[in-house]
């Protein structure tokens, strides 16, 4: 559903379009902003003066051309209005040259170079009004005089055409007569108008389609929003970990696209929803961060990776204060590379050191060890730029994040963002409409591929690699990408060995050694009366998938099973249990959001329907959220 400005929601119904008004320029013929300068009848009478009047509104424009050129200006054609009842033009208003304020380029327009041009409007207020009177004449009905600016000098940066001097007709500067120009999303068209056209009938194919639109302080399009019912319904399984992806925006092509993302059960790529954005304004992004929540139902995630940006960061904070917020590492690794390329060119072994104090550090005190030693080694220790990115570690080192979920179950493959996803599928930037398009397409491939997935995993067996009854159930639950990663952790935990060094009632602590590294070890704490079972490396914090040596500790105290408590329903492959195939339950969603127009149409003709229509509407949602709660059985 589109949004209004101030971001409130609208209802479902799509709203109809206001009717165009018929004048040439859609302002109110008497603003209340500008104020009228009286004049005296006896003062100079080459000045302009409320009352004049004149044969036409070209001798008009003429007599006030006259008077801008003696003063020092120059004067350009404003607004114009035409009757209701013949369409003849009523009233012409003339300006000077520096009135307004720089107009703005359509933001979404991919196909026009921009350029960088010097504007002269500085919010000039002296103009000439003329309005047509029942005898034909055109009387002045408004005079500004006060300008905001030096006169004397003109250097207005318009282009001008000179007229033919004529004997007794001063020379006079006018601009050309071009027929008026319209925005992007007046009548006719405009990028952006086409764009809002194409998702008008999305939503009238699809009801639980969703778009919002945020105007600048120009009262002009600056972002625009959209997500379809796949989008939400897949952040209700998988919007535990989110990414805030620009990455197509700030690649060489500059494409106005940024996206919510996630990784489903399969580590996929899945979309959350995505939007056009201009500019790159803390209000933008509360604007976008907020409408995006709201559209979530208020649902939060756990954690949640952007890209490295102070007003991005400001923006999170204030709308999801309680939510794990870290910076993406390939941005600060390519902000380190851009501000020390000259320790880089002149040091080859400090990238691959940088990243292995970064990466492979579990915990706090041993990324501060390596850090300091690496500065020490290669005499860095007073560089600012590394002492700046060290001063908030805390926002993108792993082991200063690893309390929260974030879903990394790779530790050398990258996951893949929007840029390269727009390089695998081809997806070029000749419109804007058309990339939504080919976005859709694409989107609805990697749903496919994600049916495809789930069928694999539920036909093919996978391999056992040991006689452990816990990989015969971890291979019943997760999904067969999950448990190629769980089955790697559990064949790992076999070069550990394990001694008990505490005990406290029913809880007990082991020390987990590597055999060929006796030096590092790791403390697993597991109480079997609770089934609670944590390693201080954190990695089912920070992945959700157990690691090897809280396997081991399990292993050793006895235990033949992990407990249930150790399996995310998230990497399961019945994440989507609740559910038939996404694809069918979108349909269900557009079913239900037109009966519930429907409904809102008929229930609102008087008060009395109204309260019927109420009342049947909460009981209906009652019974689906006890239906949903196991009180009804639905049959399948």
């Amino acid at each position: 559903m589109a949004f209004d400005p101030t971001s409130t929601l609208l209802p479902l119904q799509p709203q109809p379009d206001p009717p165009l008004p018929t004048a040439v320029d859609s302002v109110d013929p008497s603003p209340s902003d500008a104020h009228d300068e009286p004049f005296p009848s006896d003062g100079d009478p080459s000045l302009p003066r409320v009352g004049m009047e004149f044969d036409s509104p070209e001798t008009a424009r003429s007599f006030y051309c006259a008077h801008a050129e003696r003063v020092g200006f120059r004067v350009r054609n404003s607004k114009s209005f035409t009757s209701r009842v013949d369409d003849a033009v009523i009233m012409r208003r003339f300006v000077c040259s520096r009135q307004g304020r720089p107009s703005k380029k359509d933001p979404f327009d991919l196909t026009k170079k921009r350029r960088n041009r010097t504007s002269s409007r500085e919010g000039c207020r002296a103009m000439l009004q003329v309005n047509r009177r029942e005898n034909g004449c055109w009387c002045v009905s408004r005079f500004v005089l006060e300008h905001c600016h030096p006169l004397g000098l003109v250097t207005d940066l318009s282009p001008m055409k000179k007229l033919p001097t004529k004997p007794g007709v001063p020379l006079l500067t006018v601009p050309d007569l071009a027929p008026p120009r319209q925005n992007g999303l007046g009548p006719g068209g405009g990028v952006a108008q086409s764009l809002l056209e194409y998702f008008k009938r999305m939503q009238s194919d699809n009801p639980a389609f969703f778009y919002a639109i945020h105007l600048d302080h120009n009262n002009c399009i600056g972002n625009v929003f959209w997500a379809d019912s796949r989008a939400r319904m897949a952040y209700n399984y998988f919007g535990d970990a989110v990414s805030f992806d620009m990455t197509c925006k700030r690649n060489k092509r500059a494409v106005p696209f940024v996206a919510f993302t996630g990784f489903n059960h399969h580590r996929q790529l899945i979309n959350f929803g995505c939007a056009f954005m201009t500019e790159e304004s803390e209000e933008s992004f509360a604007w976008l961060f907020d409408t995006w929540r709201t559209l979530m139902s208020d649902h939060k995630p756990t954690s949640i990776t952007t890209c490295y940006s102070e007003s991005v960061e400001t923006a999170v904070s204030g709308v999801f204060p309680d939510v794990k917020q870290r910076f993406c590492q390939r941005d600060i690794f390519s902000c380190l590379k851009e501000r020390l390329s000259d320790v880089y060119s002149s040091n080859p072994g400090f990238k691959p050191e940088l990243k292995h104090v970064v990466k492979g550090s579990e915990t706090p005190s041993e990324f501060e060890s390596g850090w300091r030693s690496l500065l020490e080694r290669y005499n860095l220790t007073e560089n600012c730029w590394l002492r700046f990115f060290y001063n908030i570690r805390h926002k993108w080192v792993p082991a200063f994040v690893r309390d929260s979920f974030f879903g990394e179950v790779f530790e050398d493959i990258k996951p893949e963002n929007m840029q390269k996803f727009f390089q695998r599928n081809s997806i070029t930037t000749t419109t804007l409409r058309d990339l939504v398009t080919q976005f859709d397409k694409a989107m609805a491939c990697q749903y496919e591929k994600e049916l495809q997935a789930d069928v694999l995993t539920t036909q093919a067996r996978p391999v056992m690699r040991t006689a452990s009854p816990m990989e015969k159930q971890a291979s019943e639950f997760y999904t067969r990408t999950i448990f190629e990663i769980f089955q790697e952790e559990l064949v790992e935990s076999s070069s550990f060995f394990t001694e008990s060094f505490e005990e406290q009632g029913p809880i007990s602590k082991y020390r987990v050694v590597r055999y060929y590294d006796a030096n590092n070890f790791h403390v697993v704490t597991y109480n079997p009366s609770e089934k609670i079972l944590s390693c201080n490396c954190l990695k089912f914090e920070y992945k959700g998938i157990q690691c090897c040596h809280a396997l081991r500790a399990l292993i050793a105290s006895g235990e033949l099973l992990l407990p249930e408590g150790y399996f995310l329903k998230r990497w399961g492959r019945n994440a989507k249990a609740n559910e038939f195939y996404l694809n069918l339950a979108s349909d269900w969603v557009n079913d239900l959001c037109r009966d519930a127009i429907r409904l809102a149409e008929e229930g609102a003709t008087c008060q009395a329907v109204y309260k019927a229509a109420k009342s049947a509407l909460c009981k209906a949602l009652q019974d689906v959220r006890y239906a949903k709660n196991g009180t009804f059985r639905l049959t399948r």
